[in-house]
């Protein structure tokens, strides 16, 4: 109970203090394990169903149905939930619906008994009626539902006469986004847009290296026109744009079976977030992440 007393009061000045900014916080850790193994720097390279909430041109890759669940519960205090499917409607685009939802449950009320309660006796009579018949409790409650379309474009491309041609992949996507805020009596609604692209290309064409493996630069525009959430108290908070530039590499190790791939993203909403995540698939069959 008093951790999540605490973790009320996290919340309460993060709603007041830093409401436009990180607004959107709960959306930062990524919907799959993969994601939060690797520190979510899955921008440049996740090819599945939960790609739109890094990059949303990643779903541009998916060729036939996929679904995504997640649960999971965050030191027991904390719920994080997510389901998700994609589906192909073109030979070269798709369109995915996902839902993430992040929750804490039955945080309790506890009053300021030392400063509305002065007499002594009362104070304790007070104390010990809560203590008798419980504290009063509220839930936290963050979700956004996402509506996502990627579009697969690939092209033929001469860098000049001393170079061969090579393909280059262009994936293209666009998220649009509701997002639904509740913290005791304060509520909260906001509709975004996310765009997202990338450049992928192998290795082994660009710079004639025979074994190199594939490349990949992703760019995120995430709240690209400006979210705005706005409350039931007449507040508005404004979730600004956050470019996020990412970076991919899959080597294959054909002797040993192994594919080794290396992430990393920088976020320019904070000055010195950059992260880096590596893993390491076995016979296409275990992974080890990092």
């Amino acid at each position: 109970m008093i951790k999540k007393f605490i973790i009320s009061i996290i919340l309460f000045s993060t709603t007041a203090v830093f409401g436009g900014e990180y607004a959107d916080a709960f959306l930062e850790n990524g919907v799959s394990a993969r994601a939060l193994a690797m520190a979510n720097c899955l921008g440049a390279l996740n090819q599945s169903v939960t790609s739109f909430i890094g990059n949303p041109s990643g779903s541009a890759y998916i060729h036939t149905p996929q679904v995504g669940l997640t649960y999971t519960s965050q030191f027991g205090l904390a719920n994080y939930n997510y389901i998700g499917f994609a589906l192909p409607v073109t030979k070269h685009s798709t369109a995915s619906l996902n839902w993430v939802r992040f929750s804490v449950d039955d945080i309790p009320i506890r009053p300021d008994i030392l400063r509305q309660v002065t007499d002594p006796e009362a104070r304790r009579d007070s104390i010990l009626a809560l203590n008798n018949t419980g504290f009063s409790t509220f839930n936290d409650l963050e979700q956004a539902v996402y509506l996502s379309f990627g579009k697969y474009i690939s092209r033929s491309v001469s860098l000049g006469w001393r170079y061969s041609r090579f393909t280059l992949e262009i994936p293209l996507g666009i998220n649009f986004k509701f997002i639904h805020k509740q913290l005791y009596n304060v509520e909260g609604y906001g509709l975004g847009v996310d765009l997202g692209g990338r450049l992928r290309f192998s290795g082994a064409e660009v710079f004639e290296m025979a074994k190199m493996g594939d490349i990949s630069i992703g760019l995120a525009l995430r709240d690209v026109t400006g979210t705005i959430i706005y409350w039931n108290t007449k507040r508005q908070d404004e979730i600004s744009i956050n470019p996020v530039l990412s970076f991919g590499f899959e080597q294959p190790i054909e002797k040993l079976n192994i594919l080794l791939i290396l992430g990393a993203e920088k976020e320019y909403r904070y000055n010195d977030d950059t992260r880096y995540g590596l893993e390491c698939i076995l016979r296409n069959r275990i992974s080890l992440r990092a």
